[in-house]
This record gives C-alpha cells, sequence and structure tokens, in this order.
C-alpha cells in the first residue's frame, strides 16, 4: 500500500508586521516604539537596541509615505476637543481658525469623547503625517498609550490641561488655583463664611487645582475645609453635574450662604435648580462661577465669574506651535504659560450685614 503523502496546508498572504508586534516582542510600550524610532537619543540605549533588533526580527517597516508627508508639510494642523456643544471652547477655537487660516494652514477638528477608541484612531492619523502639528484642547488629557507618543512624532501643544510623562509640549493654561482661591476670597469679603465648592470631574487636573484653591481660601480665612461643603461627583463641567449638586443643597440642615462653582455650565445648573424649586438667588444663596460663558451674562440674575482669557490663549498656542511647525522655535525652550483669570462681578451675589 502507497504511503500517501500529506498536502500542506495553502498559507496565504503574510501579514505585514505592526508597531504592535515590535512592541510585544522588545516588551515595551507602542509608545517607546515610535519614540525609539522618531528620536532615537531620547532613548535609553539597552531600551533602543531592544527596539530595532525586534523591528528586525519581525520585519516591520515604518511607513516610508507618512515619513515623506512629514518632510514635506501638509499644511494641515488638529485641533482636539473632549466633544460637541460646550460653549467654552468656541472663542477659542475661533482665535485658533483666525491665527492658523492667515499663516496658510487648515484647521481639522477632531472630537475624542474620551473614548480610547477615537483617541487610537487619531493617534494614527498623526503618526501617519497627516498634520503638521497638534492641539489638544481639553482638561482630560487623551489616555490612550499610542497617543503617548505624538509629542515625539509632531510638534504638540495643550490648552488647559497637561500630559504626564513627557515634557515634549507646550502648555497654555490660567493659573486655576489662584483663580479659585480669589472666588473665594470674594465670596468671604462679602461676608459669607459657610461656603460650598462643587468641583468638576475627580480625574480631573483643573477640578483638582481649583478645588485646591477653595481649601487655600477658606483655611486662609482661619476657617475649616467642611467636607460636607464639597460636593464630589460631578461628571464634568456641564449643567446636568450643577443640577445634580443642588440635591445635596437640599440635603443640608446647615445650608451654606454661597456657593463656588468649578464651571459657570455647574453653576447656572445649580442655579436653574435651585429656582425651580423656589430658592431665591442672590437673597437665599450666592454663587460664583469660573470661565465666564456667553450665557453668563445673560442668565437671570447674571452670574459673578472667575474669566478666563480664552481669545488670549488660543492667540498664544497657536502662535507658539506655527514658530515649532516652522522651525522658527526650534531652539527656543517649550513655552509653559499661565494666565490670571478677572473676577467678574455681576449679580449673583449677596453682600451679608
Amino acid at each position: 500500500m502507497s504511503q500517501q503523502s500529506e498536502t500542506p496546508e495553502l498559507e496565504g498572504p503574510a501579514r505585514a508586521a505592526t508597531i504592535q508586534d515590535v512592541a510585544r516582542r522588545a516588551g515595551v510600550s507602542t509608545a517607546t516604539v515610535s519614540r525609539a524610532l522618531a528620536l532615537p537619543e531620547r532613548v535609553a540605549e539597552a531600551t533602543r537596541e531592544a527596539v530595532f533588533s525586534a523591528i528586525r526580527e519581525t520585519g516591520y517597516t515604518p511607513n516610508a509615505a507618512a515619513r515623506s508627508l512629514r518632510a514635506k508639510s501638509t499644511k494641515m494642523v488638529l485641533v482636539l476637543l473632549p466633544g460637541i456643544g460646550n460653549s467654552f471652547f468656541t472663542p477659542v477655537l475661533n482665535a485658533l481658525e483666525e491665527v492658523f487660516t492667515e499663516a496658510g494652514y487648515g484647521v481639522l477638528i477632531g472630537y475624542t469623547r474620551e473614548s480610547r477608541r477615537r483617541e487610537t484612531h487619531y493617534a494614527r492619523v498623526i503618526r501617519a503625517g497627516q498634520v503638521d502639528g497638534v492641539l489638544v484642547v481639553t482638561g482630560n488629557v487623551p489616555r490612550d498609550e499610542e497617543f503617548a507618543s505624538v509629542p515625539d512624532t509632531v510638534p504638540t501643544s495643550l490648552m488647559f490641561a497637561d500630559m504626564p510623562g513627557t515634557e515634549h509640549v507646550s502648555l497654555f493654561d490660567v493659573d486655576n488655583r489662584d483663580a479659585s482661591a480669589a472666588a473665594v476670597r470674594y465670596l468671604i469679603s462679602q461676608g459669607h463664611r459657610r461656603i460650598a465648592h462643587i468641583p468638576g470631574a475627580a480625574g480631573g487636573v483643573e477640578a483638582q487645582e481649583r478645588l485646591g484653591g477653595y481649601c487655600d481660601a477658606i483655611r486662609e480665612a482661619g476657617l475649616p475645609v467642611d467636607e460636607a461643603l464639597i460636593w464630589r461627583g460631578a461628571s464634568n463641567f456641564d449643567f446636568a453635574s450643577g443640577d445634580r449638586a443642588a440635591a445635596r443643597y437640599f440635603e443640608l440642615a446647615a445650608k451654606p450662604t454661597a456657593v463656588f462653582a468649578a464651571a459657570d455650565e455647574i453653576a447656572l445648573g445649580f442655579m436653574r435648580a435651585l429656582k425651580s424649586k423656589g430658592v431665591g438667588i442672590p437673597s437665599d444663596v450666592s454663587v460664583v462661577g469660573f470661565d465666564d460663558i456667553e450665557y453668563a451674562v445673560h442668565y437671570d440674575p447674571a452670574l459673578t465669574t472667575m474669566r478666563q482669557p480664552r481669545t488670549e490663549l488660543g492667540r498664544l498656542a497657536a502662535h507658539d506651535l506655527l514658530g515649532r511647525m516652522t522651525g522658527r522655535n526650534e531652539k527656543v525652550a517649550l513655552s509653559k504659560v499661565r494666565l490670571p483669570c478677572e473676577l467678574v462681578v455681576r449679580e449673583s451675589v449677596r453682600r451679608l450685614e
């Protein structure tokens, strides 16, 4: 009986190695692989050798088209926002668009919605060489591992945020802690002693800084920081968070005479909820916000708030990024700009006698 030979399985075309394959083989993150390729001098020698050894073993080929695009310039800037609908960003976007358009650049706007899938998508758009620079305009920096390598790929700036783990970005923000302390000091100057605070989302850098400023001013006045008056649980700097905080107000037997909200939308949502239950503002409780969005002056009563210089910050950030994209700022240290805020006194605070 003749021996039947086995028929080998048909093989499809070999899958091209990816940056994830290299990272797994080298035992490092994809961000480290990107950094080793783009800026090898910033990677430890042993790590660099492991990465390049893994590249040889896997046959990974960096995207040549992307390198070509980066060399030629796309004349496009990617501006990343957390989502649609927050009026806080309108003057920032207007300022950015004006500066970039005047310089001959187009603006691509992306919304991360704090989704890792979306963050990964935009990280790949950037690494594919489709934009010359990136502006992240948000208090919640993208957490995606692939996004961590973005500042090593193209010039990157942050507005109203900080990016942990890298020094390769420019930062444009306000002094949140000092401005929040100023807001609370104003309430104290108006005779208020029992002052509540509605922070933003617990993980946000800005929310933590503003909470810190609130505590600074309370302690400075010789008052106790009362946890019962810090109404945590906000999901964001939005109207819904203010609405939810109103429930905490009604739960307290000894109610505060004033409330400092970490954002105008929180303040307005809180005021709306209280007014719907017959609570007078400022006759029963005074309210101070933070941002000075357009709605603040049109609400009844008009909201007293800390004004952020959003247009100025937008222009500064755009000019800085332009300089780095075109090489004019190549030898200049990365910008770390924090501007002061301005107290805008309107109608939502009552002086206690």
